[in-house]
Order: C-alpha cells, then sequence, then structure tokens
C-alpha cells in the first residue's frame, strides 16, 4: 500500500521510518527525513505525494494550510491527524486524539517536555519551587506527577470538584482556580486548560519572577500581552512531544498507522 506522509515535525519522519520497515510503500512532502530515512521518496509537489496513495498522514496538529488535500484525493482514502478538522469529515478518519492509547502516551511525552521547558525557562532547581498547575486532565495529571516526583510542591487549580479531590488524594494542594487573593508565591504556573484563564486580573496575581507555561491548543490560556507588560516570562510550549521525543512520539504513532492499515488490507 502507498502511504503519503506530508508536513509536521520529526515525529513524521520516524512514523514514515516505522511504515517503511513494515514493508509500505512511503511518500513524503514538505517534511526533512533524510538523516532519519535516507532512502524514502521525498516529492517535490503535495499532488505528486498524494498520488496513487490509498492512506495519508497529516501533520499534527491538523492546521488550515492541509485543508485542500480534502479536495485532493478520493473519498475512499484513509486519513490519519490529531484533531482532524470537520473538513474531512466524509473520510475514513483516524484521530490520534480519540484513541485511547495514543492520548496516554502523548500526554507522557508532554509532562516530559514541560518539564524540560521549565528547566530550560526557569531561574531555579525544580526541586523545592512551588508550583501551580491549571487544569487536572490528562497531561496535567502526568506533569503534576513528575513535578512532585522531582521536588516540586505542586497545587492543582480546577473548578471540578472531582479533580481536586482526586488531586487532593494524590497529596497535592488544590484550589478552584484563582479563588485565593494572591499566588506570589509560585515560581511556575503551568496551563493545560484552552480557554482563557490566565488574564490581566489573574496574572497581577502572580511575582514577576514567575514561569508561565502554557500548553494548550492555539491560541493558548495566557493573555501573553500583558505577561510581556510585567515582564512576566511566559512561552506557548506546543508541539512538546515532537521537540523533545520525536522517536518516541513517531514510532507510536506509527504503530497504530500499520495496525491499522493491516486491519484494512486483511478485511478486503
Amino acid at each position: 500500500m502507498n502511504v503519503a506522509v506530508v508536513g509536521g515535525d520529526l515525529r513524521q519522519c520516524y512514523l514514515a521510518r516505522t511504515l517503511l520497515l513494515h514493508g509500505f510503500n512511503v511518500k513524503i512532502y514538505d517534511v526533512e527525513c533524510e538523516s532519519i530515512c535516507g532512502n524514502i521518496v521525498n516529492e517535490n509537489s503535495l499532488l505528486d505525494a498524494l498520488a496513487d496513495c490509498r492512506a495519508v498522514v497529516l501533520p499534527t496538529p491538523v492546521t488550515e494550510k492541509w485543508l485542500c488535500v480534502a479536495q485532493m484525493v478520493p473519498e475512499d482514502t484513509v486519513l490519519f491527524g490529531w484533531n482532524i478538522p470537520e473538513r474531512f469529515e466524509c473520510f475514513n478518519t483516524y484521530d490520534f486524539g480519540n484513541i485511547e492509547e495514543v492520548a496516554l502516551r502523548n500526554a507522557v511525552a508532554t509532562a516530559e517536555g514541560t518539564l524540560a521547558e521549565a528547566i530550560k525557562y526557569g531561574r531555579i532547581n525544580i526541586s523545592g519551587s512551588k508550583c501551580l498547575v491549571i487544569g487536572y486532565g490528562r497531561c496535567a495529571k502526568e506533569i503534576v506527577t513528575r513535578f512532585h516526583a522531582m521536588g516540586a510542591y505542586v497545587t492543582v487549580a480546577a473548578r471540578n470538584k472531582y479533580a481536586r479531590d482526586d488531586a487532593a488524594f494524590h497529596g497535592m494542594d488544590v484550589c478552584n482556580m484563582f479563588e485565593r487573593d494572591e499566588y506570589k508565591d509560585y515560581d511556575f504556573v503551568i496551563n493545560t486548560v484552552p480557554a482563557r484563564v490566565l488574564g490581566r486580573k489573574e496574572i497581577d496575581k502572580l511575582n514577576e519572577d514567575v514561569v508561565i507555561i502554557d500548553i494548550a491548543s492555539v491560541p493558548g490560556g495566557t493573555d501573553f500581552v500583558s505577561c510581556r507588560e510585567r515582564n512576566i516570562t511566559a512561552v506557548h510550549s506546543l508541539g512538546l512531544p515532537g521537540k523533545y521525543s520525536p522517536k518516541t512520539s513517531g514510532e507510536i504513532l506509527g504503530n497504530v498507522i500499520v495496525e491499522v492499515l493491516e486491519k484494512i488490507e486483511n478485511n478486503k
């Protein structure tokens, strides 16, 4: 079977190599993979990459740039990607974000990447620091676990009472979002909520030495303009698995694709 892998970061290269090792014919476009799999076909145009391919792997995440693929492939094409837009709803799609195994492993990679970002941008040790994690979903739980294991004093801010109870059960301090008058003791604030939870009012409760790491999807949950006005370090850290663990993350995605495509082939 011919598979096109288009766009994205280094995860796509390791994903493509995994497909090659399982006997698939792989073409790539708009991603540099020569140092990882030099025997792969690197097409000069998107149209050439998609030609005669029964499956297409879109970038993670699928941005507007790639919506044109919907007009360039037959409706029986199998599409893979993360946060696949509605434009592709007429296709046979596999959204990595809806596959539990992928989501769980991605959360681990995201948490490790978040820790790396904190070490990179912070001015103090993680051990002994005070860290506020906003949200308590899959990624947040992994982040909390790792910062706590590194010796940080972790507070979980969540609106959901069950989430706060669960975090408290695991030994964390908890609060109902920004219910307190100030949060000036925190060295790190990590936002995982894809909504504006760190506006000017909330940012004014933080100290100027705080490091804010926002991993929420675009546009994030932080008022970055207010952060710049107060000279607060705030980074929108997206694609952390691709940045810090592309090989692991790419191989996870590649193996999922192999499993799906082999099932499709066997059910012909």
